[in-house]
């Protein structure tokens, strides 16, 4: 019998650990990775709070939230734009572009105009003014007749939806070498901290581009726009300004070249004398802030001096210093005193508490407000509005009386308040581009107002208070409305009015 012989085979040794090596623990590197990425993700959110503080409460650019010291002129004229029906027609009063389509065509020297909504696409199957074209071609005519004429037109970039295409109005005046400036608003400061630090951290270096795919929400005969258009208008803030300078007039308003609002409820003033060097300073604010280099020296007007017995005392104020103008004038009322606003957003706590006030010192206080349902075509919740007059009539205990303007799809968009004094009778009025709300009298937006002084018995007051006594009285027409018939005390719009007005995140 053979042998077997068994097949010997070596077995493998284990590696010799080496003493000082450590053993790979994969759970470890994997909380080690997973810390690593959430104090990047801290670092990453206190920089985006960081960069929200900082734009809430940086340096405004020069030549922002200013008031001018007070002159005197002769010439004050106020205008009105008055929607009613009658009966089953609707009557379309309307001065404010008739005027300024006149005083473009008055000028010689210059022009410079500051219109936030200067476009001519439309909301919905209504037929409108042709506000934006005729004003457009006033424009271009002047610089036809006058190559050499300065004109600037400055704008907000919503009218581009922030660069998602170029409105036709603007090709034709830049076609005609019209300096059009498109306002720089990221020099301002931001309103909604809660989405402009993300915004200003990761979006705003992208810039945009004229090949959009989404469609417009302003108005869909509009170019569509690109997802930075989007992300730009959702960043809230606005050169809001409605003004109109040359060498022989200045004009403040609270209307807009815009034609889907033609038929809106709007007054304005058009003036003379050394306050339209004080429009000229900032107007040209704005556009060197937005990348030009003009000088307000080189910009020469027919009106410079005043004689101090003149009717009139003017003063213009923008941005935060309307606010300030508006509390003071509140304060100062007084036993008997009138205060009547005309005003399409109210919404400012500090306003609100001191008409409060004023009401208990017996001073007597009507306001009629837009009823908020409706902006840019969308419909909306009466808000910030019906909450406050709810406010304003209960904590008043009635002394407060708000009426409604009455709508037929057109906004009351005037911006004005009229103070009355009884004892001596005089008189201020304060208007122009600002509502009485966080956002447009904080700092944030850009604002145009002016302040004028006189007698009642002025032409321009007695203008004014009858044109407030013929919607409250409804004399001739009805025009407004009685508290009760559109008022809501619901909680939740209460709520809603004061977190929108506290964060920025609204559009009023």
């Amino acid at each position: 019998m053979a042998n077997k012989t068994k097949k010997i085979t070596k077995k493998k040794r284990p590696p010799v650990k080496n003493k000082n090596q450590k053993k790979k623990h994969p759970k470890k590197k994997h909380k080690f990775q997973k810390k690593y990425l959430l104090w990047l993700a801290y670092i990453l959110l206190a920089f985006v709070i960081a960069v929200s503080i900082f734009h809430v409460f940086k340096i405004l650019p020069h030549g922002v939230s200013k008031t001018s010291s007070e002159t005197k002129t002769e010439h004050v004229e106020l205008l009105t734009d008055v929607t009613y029906k009658s009966g089953d027609e609707m009557n379309y009063d309307q001065e404010i572009f008739e005027k300024v389509n006149e005083t473009i065509n008055e000028a010689n020297d210059f022009i410079i105009m500051d219109m936030f909504l200067f476009n001519s696409y439309k909301t919905g199957d209504k037929t409108y003014p042709d506000i934006a074209n005729r004003l457009t071609q006033s424009l271009i005519a002047k610089k036809q007749e006058n190559p050499n004429m300065r004109i600037i037109v400055i704008t907000d970039p919503l009218n581009s939806f922030y660069g998602s295409y170029t409105p036709e109005n603007i090709k034709d005046l830049k076609e005609y070498n019209i300096d059009v400036q498109y306002t720089d608003l990221n020099k301002l400061r931001d309103s909604n901290p809660i989405y402009s630090g993300t915004y200003r951290t990761f979006f705003q270096w992208f810039g945009n581009s004229e090949n959009g795919k989404l469609s417009n929400p302003i108005s869909s005969e509009a170019p569509d726009v690109t997802v930075r258009g989007y992300l730009g208008i959702l960043n809230m803030k606005a050169n809001h300004r409605k003004t109109l300078v040359t060498e022989k007039h200045g004009m403040v308003l609270s209307s807009n070249p815009h034609d889907s609002s033609g038929y809106h409820q709007n007054v304005g003033v058009r003036v003379t004398g050394p306050i339209q060097n004080a429009l000229i300073k900032s107007e040209l604010a704005v556009a060197n802030m937005s990348g030009a280099q003009y000088s307000a020296s080189d910009f020469k007007i027919n009106h410079n001096s005043w004689r101090d017995d003149a009717t009139y005392s003017v003063q213009l104020a923008t941005e935060g210093k309307i606010k300030e103008q508006i509390i003071k004038n509140i304060k100062k009322t007084q036993s008997k005193d009138r205060i009547s606003i005309g005003m399409f957003y109210l919404s400012d706590r500090d306003v609100i508490n001191e008409l409060i006030k004023a009401s208990k010192r017996n001073v007597k206080i009507k306001l009629i407000l837009d009823i908020n349902k409706e902006a840019f075509g969308k419909e909306k919740p009466g808000v910030p509005n019906k909450p406050v007059a709810s406010e304003l009539v209960n904590r008043s205990k009635g002394n407060i009386k708000v009426k409604w303007a009455l709508s037929n799809g057109e906004q009351y968009h005037s911006k004005y308040l009229l103070f009355e004094q009884n004892e001596n009778k005089n008189a201020t009025m304060i208007l122009g581009s600002s509502n009485l709300t966080r956002r447009n009298m904080g700092d944030y937006n850009l604002e145009s107002d002016i302040i004028i002084k006189g007698k009642q018995t002025d032409e321009a007051f007695a203008k004014l208070s009858r044109t407030f006594n013929d919607a409250w009285d409804n004399k001739e027409h009805t025009m407004t409305a009685q508290y009760d018939d559109f008022k809501d005390e619901s909680l939740w719009k209460r709520v809603m009015y004061r977190i929108q007005e506290k964060t920025g995140l609204s559009s009023f």
